[in-house]
C-alpha cells in the first residue's frame, strides 16, 4: 500500500471525482441529458482506477512479482481513456460535418481495441509483470498524436461556448497526458510533480472545465426551458383570448337569433291578437253602418287605432330586435325623442327628459324597455287628450342599479 502522504494529489482528484459523480448522476435523473450521463461514466472509470490504485498499491512499471493487479490495471486505463473519449465524441457529435474529428475517434476506438489485445496476449502467454516505460511511451503516443488531430479539427467545426470549454478541457488533459509520458519514460519530475501525479492534476483541471462546460449547457437549457413555457403561455393566452372572442360571437349570434324567434313570436301575438279585434270591430260596423252611422264610424275609429297601434308595437318589436349592446343607452333615448317628435310635437305639445348621472352605467334589460316604451307612449297620448297640460316630464331614475322611469306633467328642466 502506498502511503496517503505521497499520493495526496490522487486522493485530492478521487473525492473530486466522486462528488462530481453523485453531483451528474442525479442531475441526469433530473433532465436525462445523454452528455451528462455521458460524462457520469467517464468519471466513474476514472474514480474506479483510483480507487483500484490505492486498494493495490500497484506500481505499472516497477512492479516484479506476479499480481492480478497488473491484469487489471491496463486495461483499467484503456477503460477510462475510451470513456472520456465516447463523451466528447457525443459532444462534438462527429456524424455531423466533422471528418477529421470522426476519423481520429474511429481509430482511437480501434487502436485501443489493439491495445487490449495486445494486453491479453501478454498476460496469456508471456510472464511479464508490468508495463515497461518503452511499451507505455509508444502506446501512449499513438493515442495522444489521435486526441490531437480530433481535438485541432473540432476546434475548427465546432464554434459554440459550450463545445469550446468541452475541447479546451480535452486541450488540458492531452497537455498533462503528454507530460505523463515523458515523465514516465525519462523518469524525471515535470513542474515539481512526477509521472502520474501530471496526469492526475490534467484529470482535475478536466473536471472543473467540464463541470463548467455541464453547467453552462444546464443553465441554457433551464433559460431554454423558461423561454418556450413563456412562449407557450403567450401562444396560451392568444388562444384563449380567441376562444374568448369566439365565444362572444357565438353568444351574440345566439342571442341575436332567440330575439329574432322572440321578435317572430310576438309579431305573431301583436299581429294575431290585433287582427282579431280589427276583424270584430269591421263586423260590427258593417251590421251598423245603416241604422247607426255614428256607431260605424266609432267602430272605424277604433280600427284605425288599432293598425296605429299595431304599426307601433311592430315598429318597437323590430327596434329592439336589431338593436346592439354597445349603443344600447343612447338609442333608447333616442327612441323617447323620436316618440316625442311623432307624437307630442304636431299636437303642439312639448317634452322634458331628465336622466340619471348612473344612468349610462346601468344595464337596460329588454323588459324595461318594452315596458318602459309603453308607459311613455301611453303618457304621451294622455297629454293629447288634456288640454290644460302644454308639456310631459320623464325621469329616468337609478336605484341600487336598477331603473325606473317617473311620468310627470310638469318640465324639470331636462334635455
Amino acid at each position: 500500500m502506498t502511503d496517503y502522504s505521497e499520493n495526496r494529489i490522487e486522493w485530492f482528484v478521487m473525492g473530486a471525482a466522486a462528488i462530481m459523480l453523485v453531483y451528474h448522476a442525479i442531475l441526469y435523473l433530473q433532465q436525462k441529458d445523454k452528455f451528462v450521463l455521458l460524462y457520469s461514466n467517464y468519471l466513474f472509470s476514472l474514480l474506479i482506477y483510483l480507487v483500484f490504485r490505492q486498494v493495490t498499491g500497484y506500481d505499472s512499471f516497477t512492479n516484479t512479482t506476479s499480481t492480478y493487479a497488473y491484469i487489471f490495471d491496463h486495461p483499467l486505463i484503456l477503460f477510462m481513456l475510451f470513456s472520456y473519449v465516447y463523451f466528447i465524441a457525443g459532444v462534438l457529435d462527429i456524424q455531423n460535418n466533422a471528418r477529421v474529428v470522426k476519423f481520429a475517434v474511429t481509430t482511437f476506438y480501434f487502436t485501443i481495441g489493439i491495445f487490449f489485445v495486445i494486453h491479453l496476449y501478454k498476460v496469456l502467454y508471456t510472464d511479464e509483470v508490468a508495463m515497461s516505460r518503452f511499451s507505455f511511451l509508444w502506446t501512449k503516443t499513438i493515442l495522444l498524436i489521435l486526441a490531437f488531430i480530433g481535438l485541432s479539427g473540432a476546434f475548427v467545426a465546432r464554434k459554440t461556448t459550450f463545445i469550446r470549454i468541452i475541447i479546451s478541457g480535452g486541450v488540458f488533459y492531452a497537455t498533462f497526458s503528454l507530460l505523463t509520458v515523458i515523465s514516465v519514460y525519462l523518469t524525471i519530475p515535470i513542474f515539481g510533480l512526477y509521472q502520474y501525479q501530471l496526469y492526475f492534476i490534467g484529470c482535475l483541471i478536466d473536471i472543473l472545465l467540464f463541470s463548467t462546460a455541464l453547467g453552462y449547457r444546464s443553465y441554457l437549457i433551464q433559460q431554454e426551458k423558461v423561454q418556450t413555457q413563456q412562449l407557450l403561455t403567450e401562444e396560451s393566452e392568444k388562444n384563449k383570448a380567441l376562444l374568448q372572442m369566439q365565444h362572444n360571437i357565438l353568444q351574440k349570434e345566439n342571442k341575436r337569433e332567440q330575439s329574432r324567434l322572440s321578435m317572430n313570436k310576438k309579431l305573431q301575438d301583436e299581429v294575431g291578437a290585433s287582427l282579431s279585434s280589427i276583424h270584430v270591430f269591421a263586423d260590427l260596423s258593417a251590421k251598423v253602418m245603416e241604422t247607426n252611422p255614428d256607431k260605424s264610424k266609432e267602430y272605424l275609429l277604433r280600427i284605425a287605432n288599432l293598425g296605429q297601434n299595431i304599426m307601433d308595437d311592430i315598429g318597437d318589436i323590430i327596434w329592439m330586435a336589431n338593436l346592439h349592446e354597445d349603443i344600447v343607452h343612447e338609442a333608447f333615448l333616442t327612441r323617447i325623442k323620436n316618440y316625442s317628435h311623432e307624437i307630442l310635437i304636431p299636437k303642439q305639445k312639448s317634452m322634458h327628459l331628465n336622466v340619471s348621472e348612473k344612468y349610462r352605467d346601468t344595464m337596460l334589460s329588454e323588459e324595461f324597455m318594452k315596458n318602459g316604451l309603453a308607459k311613455i307612449k301611453a303618457a304621451m297620448k294622455d297629454v293629447l287628450n288634456d288640454h290644460a297640460t302644454p308639456e310631459l316630464g320623464i325621469i329616468i331614475e337609478v336605484n341600487d342599479h336598477c331603473p325606473s322611469i317617473l311620468i310627470t306633467p310638469a318640465s324639470f328642466g331636462g334635455t
